[in-house]
């Protein structure tokens, strides 16, 4: 009996320990889980921030070059105006010139008055065509600063974006030679809304369902980090995708969301670890299945699917101070 009880009460003590862990476990996959989606809370606030950055300018060149427009329209037809004018008044000293020249050769007082009568009314229309030239000379000097301004600001916005695509296309070209030895491997490098796209397939950075980055994703994410660390203007987003196949792991991960967030983060670590990085220029963003390159729903689509995407975005600050 004696053995039973203490058989018992050994049994007692591992069920109570192994309670103990699994409930240390829960703990530990509850608070990972609130951390990592504040992460990808804060991260969708700064990309959304930045969408809407970026809109403000579009909006505010599509306004300006609008505004250009106009100002030339006007400043046209300004001109015009002006052009007119100026015949009317040159007409109108043409004809008191020769009404002067009438008058003195005028016998007769009757006609000398009326002729005096009709000088009198041509000046005083030649001084509303006056008055009416110096107003549109005004309204044309103002409309031609106005459109110097635009002009100025347009060539500007034009000029730094034009040097942001070509700083951009720099970039591009040094990434892709430093990861030249991984392109068919995983690898693709794009370009779209002025942005650079570096996706590294699932197979180059993971093993299915791991977090953990193997030996060679790691080099590559090294080189791109070297690269990126001469780049200080560019502001770096690091988004991990997964398939529409739900997580069946176990441990911290609960879902595809911890995947993806846990997976970018990896990522985010080894770019400040192996460069100069300032990390406010990285965040990390889990997207889950949810923003898929391929919706077909087969092995090679959700293979395509997996996949961490690192994109390199042109910091607009000095763009928006040319509109402050």
């Amino acid at each position: 009996m004696k053995t039973i009880e203490k058989t018992i009460l050994i049994l007692c003590i591992v069920i109570s320990a192994a309670s103990c862990v699994t409930q240390e476990k829960y703990n530990e996959a509850k608070e990972s889980e609130a951390r990592y989606y504040d992460e990808a809370r804060k991260c969708g606030e700064s990309l959304a921030s930045a969408n809407v950055k970026n809109k403000e300018l579009q909006a505010e060149l599509t306004r300006l070059k609008a505004l250009k427009v106009k100002a030339d329209a006007d400043t046209a037809k300004l001109s015009k105006e002006l052009r007119r004018v100026q015949d009317d008044c040159n007409n109108m000293q043409e004809q008191n010139r020769a009404l002067l020249e009438k008058l003195q050769t005028s016998k007769s007082k009757e006609e000398a008055q009326a002729m005096l009568a009709e000088i009198q009314a041509l000046q005083s229309e030649l001084m509303k065509r006056e008055d009416a030239l110096f107003q549109a000379e005004r309204q044309l000097s103002d409309k031609q600063k106005e459109l110097e301004l635009q002009n100025a600001k347009i060539t500007e916005l034009t000029n730094l974006i034009a040097d942001k695509e070509r700083k951009m296309q720099e970039i591009k070209e040094k990434i892709k030679k430093a990861l030249t030895s991984y392109e068919g491997d995983g690898l693709q490098i794009t370009t779209k809304n002025g942005r650079i796209y570096v996706s590294l397939d699932e197979q180059l950075l993971f093993q299915s369902g791991k977090w953990d980055v193997d030996s060679r994703g790691a080099s590559a994410i090294s080189k791109l980090s070297t690269v990126l660390a001469q780049h200080k203007d560019i502001n770096i987003m690091v988004e991990g995708h997964t398939d529409n196949v739900p997580y069946n792991g176990s441990g911290n991960v609960l879902d595809n969301w911890d995947l993806s967030v846990k997976r970018a983060t990896a990522i985010v670590r080894i770019l400040l670890k192996s460069g100069d990085l300032e990390p406010e220029r990285v965040i990390a963003s889990g997207r889950s299945e949810y923003n898929p390159v391929d919706t077909d729903n087969t092995s090679d689509a959700r293979k395509r699917n997996r996949r961490t995407e690192i994109i390199l975005s042109p910091n607009l600050d000095e763009l928006m101070k040319i509109f402050q």
